[in-house]
C-alpha cells in the first residue's frame, strides 16, 4: 500500500510539474495573416530568469525525397564525397530563431568565402565576409536544444546548417540569398544590440525579472501565398499564421514581381540584342538572376529554373527571321541540317543532364561571369576604329548581296539562284553553289561543332549565337549572309532540344515569365533597329562592355576583392 501511495504521489507531482511547465509560456501573435515580406509580432511571457527562444518556421517540413528535381534529390539523399547525406531527414524550408542569447546557437565571425568549390576557389576569387556561423549540435547546451521547435536531432540541425550556409542548400531549399554573400538568416537578435545584416528589421525585448517579452521579425519576402508559418516560444508551439500574396507571384520562378517589370526588362534586352547582334540569352540570364531573382520551387536549385525559362526566349526570337530566310530561299540546308542535328544532339542528350548535375546556381553564375567577360572584351574590340572599318567592309558585301537578291527577284531569277547545287554529297567536304557563289560545304565539321556548341549553349540556357557566328565565319569560312540564317536555325535547335530535355528531367520553365520575356525581347527587337540609327554605336558598345565586365566581377566574386 505504501508503495502504491508513493507511486501515486510521484505521478501527481509529474502531472503538476507538466501542467506548470505548460503554463510557463504564454503569448499571442500580432496577426493570423500577413502579407509576404511584412513583419510578424509575438509578445507574452516566459518563466522569469529564462532566456528567450522564439522559432518562426514553415509548418510543413521538407525532406530530400520531396525534392521535385532528380539531381537535387540524389544530391540531398546521397550527399557529395561522403558528406551532407540527409536521407529522409525533414526540416522547415524557412526557419528562424529569434533569441535574447544568439551566442548559444551561433557566433559572428569573419569567414573566407568563394563563389565556387574546387576550381577557382583561390584568391582573388575567394574573399572575406562577416557571417553568423552556426554552432554544431554537440556544442549546443542540452537545455537550449529543447527550445528549437520542430528541430530535435543532430541530423536535422546538420541539414538546417547546410541549407543556410552552403550555396547549394540556400538556392535549393531556403531560397533566401544574403546580400553580403554570407549565410542566410537563421539565428537572429535585436538589431540595436547586434547591428549585423542578418538582424536587420529584428527587435527583441525581454524583461528577465518578469519574463515578459516581445519580438518582431519579417520572414522571407518571397514565401508562397498561403504558406502556413508556425511560432514556437521556448519549445512550445504557440500558434500559426499564413502568408498572403504581395502582388503577382510567379509560381515556378518563386518570386513576387510586377509582370510589367519583366516585360520592360526583356524589351530593353531586345534592343541591346539588336545593337550587339548576339548574346540576348546571356543578358536574359543575368536579368533573371540579378533583377528578377528567379528562385525556383523548393527542392529545385534556382539555376535549373533559370536555364529552361531562358531558353524560351531563344526559342521565339529566331522564328520570324528564320521563316523570312526560308521564304527567300537563303537557307543552305546541306550545312544547316547537320549543324542543327548536332546542336539538338548536344542540347538534348548531353547539355541539360551535365548542367543540372554540375552547374548549380553558384557555379552557373561564376562561369556566366566568365562568358560576360569574354563578350565584354569582344564588344570593346568591336568599338575600335580597325574593327569598325572591317565591319563596314562586311556590311558592304552583305548590302551588295541583298541588292543582288532584290534584282534576282525582280528579274525572275531568284528561284534559280536560290536553289542549291552540288555534284556529289560527301560527309567530309564538297563544293556547293548557292546564290551564284561557290562554297566548300563541310557537313561533318558542322555536325561535330553543333554537338559541342549545343552542349555549352543548353548548359547555360542560352541560344549560342555568340559561338555560332565566330565558328562559321572564322573557322569554317562562310560569309555573313550564309552564316546568319544557319545561326538562327542553331539557336532554335538549342532551344527545342534544351527545353524538351529539361522538362523531361522535371525542370519546368516558368511559362508565364518565359512568355513575358520572349514577348518583351521580340518587341525590343522591332524597336531596336530604329533606335540604333540614332544612337552612337561606339559609345553604346563600350557602355555595354563595361556593364558585362562589372557583371563578371560581381558573379565571380572579384568585386569583393576590389573593395
Amino acid at each position: 500500500m505504501k508503495k502504491f501511495s508513493m507511486l501515486m504521489a510521484v505521478v501527481l507531482a509529474c502531472t503538476v510539474f507538466a501542467s506548470t511547465n505548460a503554463l510557463a509560456v504564454e503569448g499571442t501573435l500580432s496577426a493570423n495573416k500577413i502579407t509576404a515580406g511584412a513583419s510578424i509580432g509575438v509578445e507574452g511571457s516566459i518563466d522569469p530568469g529564462q532566456e528567450l527562444f522564439v522559432v518562426v518556421c514553415t509548418d510543413k517540413l521538407f525532406s530530400a525525397k520531396d525534392a521535385p528535381g532528380p539531381k537535387e534529390k540524389k544530391r540531398l539523399m546521397e550527399g557529395k564525397k561522403g558528406k551532407n547525406i540527409f536521407g529522409d531527414t525533414a526540416i522547415p524550408p524557412s526557419y528562424y530563431v529569434v533569441t535574447s542569447t544568439p551566442d548559444a546557437l551561433a557566433t559572428a565571425k569573419i569567414s573566407p568565402k568563394g563563389q565556387t568549390e574546387g576550381i577557382f576557389s583561390f584568391p582573388p576569387f575567394k574573399y572575406n565576409v562577416k557571417v553568423n556561423k552556426i554552432k554544431k549540435w554537440d556544442d549546443i547546451d542540452a537545455a537550449v536544444k529543447g527550445m528549437l521547435g520542430p528541430i530535435n536531432s543532430d541530423k536535422q540541425w546538420e541539414m538546417l546548417t547546410f541549407a543556410h550556409e552552403k550555396k547549394f542548400g540556400m538556392n535549393t531549399i531556403v531560397k533566401e540569398k544574403p546580400s553580403t554573400g554570407g549565410n542566410a538568416r537563421m539565428i537572429m537578435n535585436d538589431y540595436s544590440a547586434q547591428p549585423e545584416q542578418w538582424n536587420e528589421g529584428v527587435s527583441v525585448s525581454l524583461d528577465k525579472a518578469t519574463g515578459k517579452f516581445s519580438v518582431t521579425m519579417s520572414p522571407y519576402k518571397n514565401l508562397y501565398p498561403d504558406t502556413v508559418m508556425a511560432v514556437y516560444v521556448n519549445g512550445k508551439k504557440l500558434d500559426t499564421f499564413s502568408i498572403e500574396k504581395s502582388g503577382f507571384f510567379f509560381k515556378t520562378g518563386n518570386v513576387y514581381m510586377n509582370p510589367l517589370i519583366v516585360f520592360g526588362g526583356a524589351f530593353v534586352i531586345g534592343i541591346l540584342f539588336v545593337i550587339m547582334g548576339a548574346a540576348g540569352g546571356l543578358f536574359t540570364a543575368a536579368f533573371q538572376i540579378t533583377a528578377i531573382g528567379t528562385n525556383g520551387p523548393i527542392g529545385i536549385n534556382a539555376g535549373n529554373t533559370i536555364k529552361p525559362t531562358n531558353l524560351f526566349l531563344t526559342l521565339c526570337s529566331p522564328i520570324s527571321g528564320l521563316l523570312s530566310y526560308l521564304k527567300e530561299k537563303r537557307f543552305a540546308y546541306p550545312v544547316a541540317i547537320p549543324f542543327a542535328i548536332g546542336i539538338v544532339i548536344g542540347a538534348f542528350f548531353i547539355g541539360p543532364p551535365l548542367s543540372a548535375k554540375y552547374l548549380n546556381l553558384a557555379a552557373f553564375k561564376f562561369y556566366l561571369g566568365i562568358i560576360c567577360l569574354v563578350i565584354g572584351i569582344k564588344l570593346y574590340i568591336e568599338s575600335l576604329a580597325s574593327s569598325i572599318e572591317k565591319k563596314k567592309a562586311m556590311k558592304a558585301i552583305v548590302d551588295k548581296f541583298n541588292a543582288a537578291v532584290k534584282e534576282a527577284k525582280e528579274s525572275g531569277k531568284a528561284l534559280e539562284l536560290g536553289s542549291i547545287e552540288f555534284d556529289k554529297f560527301n560527309p567530309i567536304k564538297f563544293e556547293m553553289r548557292f546564290w551564284g557563289e561557290t562554297f566548300v560545304a563541310k557537313p561533318l565539321l558542322m555536325l561535330l561543332g553543333g554537338v559541342v556548341m549545343g552542349i555549352v549553349a543548353s548548359s547555360f540556357g542560352v541560344g549560342g549565337g555568340f559561338m555560332f557566328m565566330p565558328f562559321m565565319t572564322t573557322l569554317v569560312g562562310y560569309p555573313m549572309y550564309l552564316a546568319v540564317p544557319i545561326a538562327l536555325a542553331g539557336a532554335f535547335s538549342t532551344s527545342i532540344g534544351g527545353i524538351a530535355k529539361y522538362v523531361m528531367m522535371g525542370y519546368q520553365p516558368d511559362w508565364i515569365m518565359a512568355a513575358l520575356i520572349a514577348a518583351g525581347a521580340m518587341c525590343g527587337g522591332v524597336v531596336g533597329p530604329k533606335l540604333q540609327k540614332k544612337m552612337p554605336e561606339i559609345l553604346l558598345k563600350r557602355l555595354l562592355a563595361g556593364a558585362l565586365i562589372l557583371t563578371c566581377l560581381k558573379y565571380t566574386g572579384l568585386i569583393w576583392f576590389m573593395r
